[in-house]
This record gives C-alpha cells, structure tokens and sequence, in this order.
C-alpha cells in the first residue's frame, strides 16, 4: 500500500501547500475544518481513506518524540481523484498529458 500526505496530494495537484490542498477538500465536502485541524466528512469515515501514522521528530533536548499523522491511503487517493475529477480537477501530470494532446490535434488541424 503506498500513502501520500496532504503535501504529497498537493503536489500532485499542482498546488502549493497541503493548506491549500485541505481548503479544496472541504469545499468539496471530503474534509471538515475543525479547531484542531481537519478530519474527514461524517459520510466517509470508516471507508480506509486515510491512515494514521506515527511521525517521529526530535525534541530540543535530543529526545525522540513522535506524532499522530494522518495519511491518504491508496483507496483515499483514488476517492480524492474521482471527486475532484467529477468537478473538472485532475492531476498536474494528466493536465500537461491533455494539453500536449490538444497542442498535437491542433497542429494536425492547421497543417
């Protein structure tokens, strides 16, 4: 199983921060903004689109801490991908795939 964090989707999306990335989800009703972050919509939880991992990170003092991260699992990521694609989102990769496609159709009509 191969996960992404939200910076990772971001990337993959083309934008700039997991930030931005979280604010689309909960404009499409797959996050819900809390005061201590974000969690998934009531609807979805229980569907194994996210897994929580422990991040480990150091203290000042040298002592090894860890924390909770949530992470999209492989069942996440395509959930993500078609609800973002049904609204006319799709990866960065696949837009520069469409827009050489179009670029070649193109040339091919005026040549």
């Amino acid at each position: 199983m191969t996960t992404k964090s939200a910076t990772q989707m971001a990337e993959t999306y083309g934008l700039k921060s997991a930030i931005a990335f979280n604010k689309l989800l909960v404009k499409c009703g797959v996050l819900l903004d809390t005061n201590k972050g974000y969690m998934l919509a009531d609807n979805l939880r229980g569907r194994s689109l996210v897994s929580v991992i422990d991040m480990p990170y150091w203290l000042p003092n040298g002592i090894r801490a860890t924390k909770k991260k949530a992470v999209w699992t492989d069942e996440g990521q395509k959930y993500i991908y078609q609800r973002l694609a049904r609204i006319g989102i799709l990866p960065l990769e696949e837009r520069r795939d469409l827009f050489a496609e179009t670029v070649s159709i193109t040339k091919a009509l005026w040549t």
